[in-house]
């Protein structure tokens, strides 16, 4: 099979008709790793509403910073993915051993606070450790011969969750609130599927020894991490395009209508084709579509998530050799801080750091102006910065969809969605396409299956 040329047609109304056989909706990682996978076998178009690929993947350039949008790192442990990223980024990357601290009490501890209690005030610390082992004692005692119960059940809520693995002193000074930062979305309500691998459950012993011993393992699945060393997180994505015919920038799919497989743009023009892979939101996806049932509308307004500011700001030096921080505390606007200059010394002007920010909200606006004063003020307590006259760059930066809320009503919606894409043979893919937490190196997995079970079909 070789790739014939997109045919350009007029249709009985005047209007381009473009006819491919693949159409994939979005051009972040999960659309270019399919188009990757595609290229020089079947036509496809790649259609990405914005200027430029890698949808929150890609880099920003200002002043001679390099901006991402948010805090992106590669956790890589698929073999295939593993050996094609690094093979696109041929040597442009770091690996780096995390260094990520929580913020809280004035102290700093290193993350994850429920493995590294070392730090803490003794009363809190003390606290943690009480309630650490009631809620131990209280697990052992229920599931003597049994399965553990602090593994993560499927229909189970966060907090309760929480409080029955951690105890109430762990989870009221750092789990609940901080979560609760970061979702903006109450945490009795939250089920659990998300939390397996993103949140570390360190044993009892592991636990006794990060409060009064010497610590030393590690915890979590981002304890290293790959990052490029030029170009910003976006260098991934750039790679990906730079070789994909089918990749069309400035191309917005405004509806679907999957019984004549037909996408319209809009500019007007329609695209013809025989496959159809989505990784755009889901709810946005199946907003879009013709004639799309009631219940699987009413299934896809079910879905809720988060949005997500970010302020990238650029500073002069010093600033400390911390990757990110995570600050629990109200005092803190931002949930999340770091420093992607420590990823790559090449994200900023040379004798200048590069800064993120990340702010939650439950999709209301906010107050640039206000935020950035109370944040700069943030950073100097917490040594981030020296003087607020450090700071010469910013950007602000908006993610929305951004944290998909796991709570029933996805439980109850997905499942429907899913089975009547599936019928209609649409595979809608990716952290937005399949509503989940996830991470980049899924994405790109799921990129290139989706592109192979088509290839099959073409056999």
């Amino acid at each position: 099979m070789k790739t014939a040329d997109v045919q350009n047609k007029k249709n009985d109304n005047g209007q381009d008709t473009l006819e491919t056989d693949t159409l994939i909706i979005g051009g972040g990682l999960a659309g270019l790793a399919a188009g990757y996978v595609l290229e020089g076998k079947i036509p496809y178009i790649i259609a990405e509403k914005e200027c430029f690929p890698g949808g929150l993947s890609a880099t920003l350039k200002r002043n001679g910073y390099s901006f991402d949008f948010s805090g992106h790192l590669l956790h890589l442990r698929w073999p295939q993915t593993k050996a094609l990223i690094l093979k696109l980024l041929a040597g442009n990357f770091n690996t780096l051993a995390r260094d990520a601290r929580v913020y809280m009490l004035g102290r700093q501890l290193p993350f994850p606070f429920q493995a590294n209690l070392k730090k803490l005030p003794e009363k809190v610390r003390s606290e943690c450790i009480r309630e650490f082992l009631k809620a131990a004692d209280a697990a052992e005692g229920k599931t003597r011969g049994k399965k553990d119960s602090r593994s993560v059940p499927d229909t189970d809520f966060y907090s309760g969750w929480a409080e029955r693995t951690f105890g109430k002193g762990i989870c009221r000074h750092f789990m609940l609130p901080y979560n609760f930062k970061l979702l903006q979305y109450p945490l009795n309500l939250v089920t659990t599927e998300w939390c397996a691998p993103f949140v570390p459950v360190p044993d009892r012993n592991e636990v006794l020894q990060g409060a009064y011993g010497t610590g030393g393992r590690k915890f979590g699945y981002n304890t290293s991490f790959i990052y490029p060393l030029r170009g910003g997180i976006g260098a991934l994505a750039e790679k990906f395009a730079e070789n994909l015919k089918g990749l069309h920038t400035g191309m917005e799919v405004v509806s679907v209508n999957i019984k004549t497989h037909t996408a319209l743009l809009k500019d007007s023009r329609r695209i013809k084709f025989r496959h159809l892979i989505n990784t755009s939101p889901l709810n946005f996806f199946i907003s879009i579509q013709e004639n799309t049932p009631e219940n699987i509308k009413k299934a896809a307004s079910l879905l809720k998530s988060n949005t997500v500011y970010v302020l990238n700001l650029g500073v002069k030096k010093p600033v400390p050799k911390v990757h990110w921080g995570y600050f629990p505390e109200k005092k803190f606007p931002f949930y999340r801080a770091g420093i992607a200059s420590n990823f790559s010394k090449y994200t900023a002007p040379r004798g200048r750091a590069s800064f993120y920010l990340e702010f939650a909200t439950a999709g209301d606006p906010i107050d640039f102006e206000s935020a950035e004063q109370a944040s700069f003020k943030a950073l100097k307590e917490c040594g981030f910065i020296k003087n607020i006259s450090q700071i010469e760059t910013k950007m602000w930066l908006r993610l929305s969809p951004a944290y998909v809320i796991y709570d029933k009503d996805r439980a109850k919606a997905l499942p429907q969605i899913s089975a009547w894409l599936a019928e209609k043979g649409i595979q809608s893919i990716g952290r937005y396409g399949a509503w989940k937490y996830s991470f980049m190196e899924e994405a790109v997995k799921e990129g290139l299956e989706a592109a192979e079970n088509i290839l099959k079909q073409a056999v």
